[in-house]
Order: C-alpha cells, then sequence, then structure tokens
C-alpha cells in the first residue's frame, strides 16, 4: 500500500523564479537525485526430516532424528527514474520554511516565508494592462518622424513588473512579478488567473514597505505612481493626516495554488 500524502503536499504551479529557486535548494542539499533504485528479496527454504530406526533397535532399543535445511535466495532490482521538474525543487524548498501567516509578526528580514490562501489584486491596473500591450508590440507600427513609438518606449519598459497586493485577515501582502512579453508564467497561465481565488506565496521577507517605494525606470520617468497614503482625520486637533499603508514585502520565489486529492 502507498504511502498516504497530506493535501498540503500538493499544489499548481502559477509562477516560478527557478534561477533563485534552485540556488536556494541548492544550498540547502546540493545532491540531486536522478534514481532510485527499490529492492525486493525472495527467500525459498526447505525442511527435511527423517526418523532412522536401525536394525540394531533390538539391540540397542535406539532412535535418530535428523533434519536438513535448504534456502535459496533471489533479489529484484528495480530501478526508478527520478524526473526533476520545477514542483519538485520547489517541494523540497518548501519542506524547510517555517514562517507563515500564523508567525508573520516574528519574521526576520531575509526568512524564507509562505502565506497561504492569499486574494491577490492588482497595483495601477489600467497602467499595467497599457504597458503589457505595448511590450506586445501594439504601438511598433506607429510611425513618427521615421521612428516608431514602440520600440522608442521598450527601453523604458525593461525593467516594468506586475506589482499585487495580497491581503489576509489584518495583514497586508506587497509582491512584485517581472512584466515579460511572453513566458511570464507556468503552464500558460496569465496575470489574471492570479486574480482568481486564493494562492500561496513563497518568497522571501524583505520587511515593510509602502506600495509606492516599488520603483521602476518608467514611473520614474512619467512620475505616475499613484499616492497609497490613506487620509484621516486626527481626533485631537480635528485635521486630515495621510498615513501611509504599510505591506509584508516578499521577494517572491513562487506562487501555488492547493491541490486537495
Amino acid at each position: 500500500m502507498g504511502r498516504e500524502k497530506k493535501d498540503s503536499e500538493f499544489f499548481c504551479l502559477y509562477y516560478i523564479n527557478f534561477n533563485k529557486v534552485f540556488e536556494i535548494a541548492m544550498l540547502l542539499d546540493n545532491k540531486v537525485v536522478t534514481a532510485e533504485e527499490k529492492q525486493k528479496d525472495n527467500k525459498h527454504s526447505v525442511k527435511l526430516a527423517a526418523k532412522v530406526k536401525t536394525m540394531l533397535a533390538t539391540v540397542f532399543d535406539s532412535s535418530a532424528e535428523a533434519s536438513y535445511d535448504y534456502s535459496r535466495g533471489s533479489q529484484l532490482k528495480t530501478t526508478v527514474e527520478v524526473k526533476m521538474t520545477n514542483s519538485v525543487v520547489l517541494k523540497e524548498l518548501i519542506s524547510q520554511i517555517s514562517v507563515t501567516d500564523i508567525n508573520i509578526s516574528s519574521a526576520k528580514y531575509g526568512q524564507l516565508i509562505k502565506i497561504d490562501d492569499v486574494n491577490l489584486s492588482l497595483v495601477n491596473e489600467e497602467e499595467t494592462r497599457q504597458i503589457k500591450l505595448v511590450k506586445q508590440g501594439v504601438l511598433d507600427k506607429f510611425i513618427h518622424e521615421e521612428i516608431s513609438i514602440g520600440e522608442l518606449m521598450k527601453p523604458m519598459l525593461s525593467d516594468y513588473s506586475y506589482q499585487l497586493t495580497g491581503k489576509k485577515e489584518n495583514e497586508n501582502y506587497l509582491i512584485k512579478i517581472p512584466a515579460n512579453s511572453e513566458n511570464e508564467f507556468e503552464n500558460n497561465y496569465t496575470i489574471d488567473d492570479l486574480l482568481f481565488g486564493q494562492v500561496s506565496l513563497i518568497g522571501i521577507y524583505k520587511g515593510l514597505k509602502s506600495a509606492d517605494s516599488l520603483k521602476n525606470t518608467f514611473t520614474y520617468l512619467t512620475n505616475t505612481n499613484n499616492n497609497q497614503d490613506t487620509e484621516i482625520t486626527d481626533s485631537n486637533t480635528g485635521e486630515d493626516v495621510n498615513i501611509e499603508e504599510s505591506y509584508h514585502y516578499i521577494d517572491i520565489l513562487a506562487i501555488t495554488q492547493k491541490i486537495h486529492m
């Protein structure tokens, strides 16, 4: 009978920064399993017994009992090839994580962290979708003074990232994912798939930050960062005070969804 597995061991992979995950996994254990050998032993034994009565029984009144053991063993070896996939490497890394949303208040800068059951939303969604179209070449055919508008803008967008926020109970989370035109996500998923339902965030804890503290070339040149401050009224003075909302920033390694079997 096979080994029982917990539901938490199964997940679907949305996004992974494989280079980072692999490097950290190798620091934990630099031995990569490529094959697994199973051995089955079969042993057969036969016991022979005989009771001998000699012809001298009438003289000595004796009897003798003899036995003989015979055994033969055989071995069956089965070699199973172990496939190293992105999910397998990530699973080994996840098994080492001890910091979750339960003890997030005690998280230290640089610790591996895993936050389950988070609902994500895009920051500056309209701008993000426009930038994605530009990176896909929508403006490449628009020419001004023999210069392609799309090609002119692309260098400014090379470091543009999706900025996403998540909330679970009373804690806010902030992550960013590089916005590449192709192969951004695993298994043909898109950014929209991350916005439906709950996901798990696996990454490196980087402390508290505000949403507008994440800079890139485009927002720096255009100064289009939205102000994420929340305006409240001071109960003592009656004046409006801007309170900057803070987020637990996670240098994201992977985003997954639980699978229940």
